[in-house]
């Protein structure tokens, strides 16, 4: 039996193209981490894991709720597998319009959800899209806007569950509940989103686009609904801040003014005139003698003069001027008075020795 051999141009042709296919390989793998480092910011990496498509994750929470294994063997009918001709319809449902208010209520978004595909589904699953818009940015488009401002959540049998935003690969963010609602063909059924803004959202916050998307077990998906919603964002108005007022400087106690100039005494007036205390008071007129006919009378008795007493005339009067006789005056007329008296006597004495006679 022969055996080929391989020439050597052969040879050396098959390791350069082995080498080729595997720096493409290389260069291709680069290139895709490249592409993937400078796009991760689209695709939502400040806000966490990057979100699966909308549509895949409808799909696989649809996937999650249907039977598996032995169980869907027990429960699938006998009969041919069901045909669905298109797929769900998703709208809005008695909701004419949107709007909320940062720090305000939180805002109810009616969904309604059909089936007309000529079939049943057991579990369709909705999707509420965020895309919010900032004032700075001109009309249309979508501006980034962290997640933490919104909330979510969601109402399929009576209560509420908050729901996880996530975000594709622009600045979109989604909200996908874990399990959908069956819909019988020809039917529909309604689910309710809610959702809330932080009241410290930014001021230039002025606009989200809400869209609303279904997608069944099957993988069939509905076309997505739109609507605006307005927002309004308080302007918050800060206080002015307050300059506390200066105390005025504290002067030196020895610079302090007197309230009021000490007055000059006033001078005392004219000095009081001293009182002579040798001035005798008023004295008694002497009785005139009975007449020489008259029987004779009892003697009256002596009137001793008394000396009145000395008065001081109050401090800072003027000395009242006299009107009666000076001292000398008034002691030679009280011995003229004390003669008169003891004429007067004797002359009784004469007259009683004569009538005894």
């Amino acid at each position: 039996m022969s055996t080929s051999v391989m020439p050597a141009s052969a040879k050396n042709t098959v390791v350069r193209r082995r080498v080729a296919a595997v720096a493409a390989t290389v260069l291709l793998a680069g290139s895709v981490q490249l592409l993937t480092a400078e796009s991760s910011w689209a695709c939502g990496s400040s806000d966490g894991p990057v979100a699966a498509a909308p549509e895949a994750a409808a799909k696989a929470a649809a996937k999650a709720a249907a039977p598996q294994g032995d169980t869907a063997k027990a429960d699938a009918p006998k009969t041919e597998a069901v045909t669905h001709n298109g797929g769900p319809e998703i709208g809005f449902h008695m909701t004419p319009t949107l709007a909320v208010t940062a720090g305000g209520p939180k805002v109810d978004i009616g969904v309604g959800i059909t089936n007309f595909t000529g079939a049943p589904y057991r579990n369709v699953v909705p999707t509420l899209s965020l895309a919010t818009h900032l004032a700075g940015d001109g009309d249309g488009g979508v501006s980034y806007v962290a997640s933490k401002y919104l909330a979510v959540e969601y109402n399929a049998d009576g209560t509420w569950k908050k729901l996880p935003l996530r975000r594709g690969c622009d600045p979109t963010l989604f909200a996908t509940p874990a399990k959908g609602v069956p819909i019988a063909d020809g039917r529909a059924n309604h689910v309710t989103f809610r959702v809330s803004l932080a009241a410290d959202a930014p001021a230039d916050l002025d606009l989200i686009h809400v869209g609303l998307g279904a997608t069944a077990e099957d993988g069939a998906r509905s076309e997505w609904a739109q609507k605006e919603m307005t927002v309004k964002v308080p302007k918050v108005t800060k206080p002015a801040p307050t300059t506390p007022a200066k105390p005025a400087p504290a002067k030196p106690a020895g610079t302090t003014k007197p309230a009021a100039e000490p007055t000059t005494p006033a001078k005392p007036a004219a000095k009081p005139a001293p009182v002579s205390d040798n001035t005798p008071a008023a004295t008694a007129k002497p009785t005139a003698p009975a007449a020489a006919a008259a029987p004779a009378a009892p003697v009256a008795p002596k009137t001793t003069p008394t000396a009145a007493p000395a008065t001081t005339a109050p401090a800072g009067t003027p000395e009242l001027a006299q009107t009666g006789t000076d001292t000398p005056n008034g002691l030679l007329a009280g011995i003229a008075a004390g003669i008169a008296a003891l004429g007067a006597g004797m002359v009784l004495t004469v007259r009683r020795l004569r009538a005894q006679r």
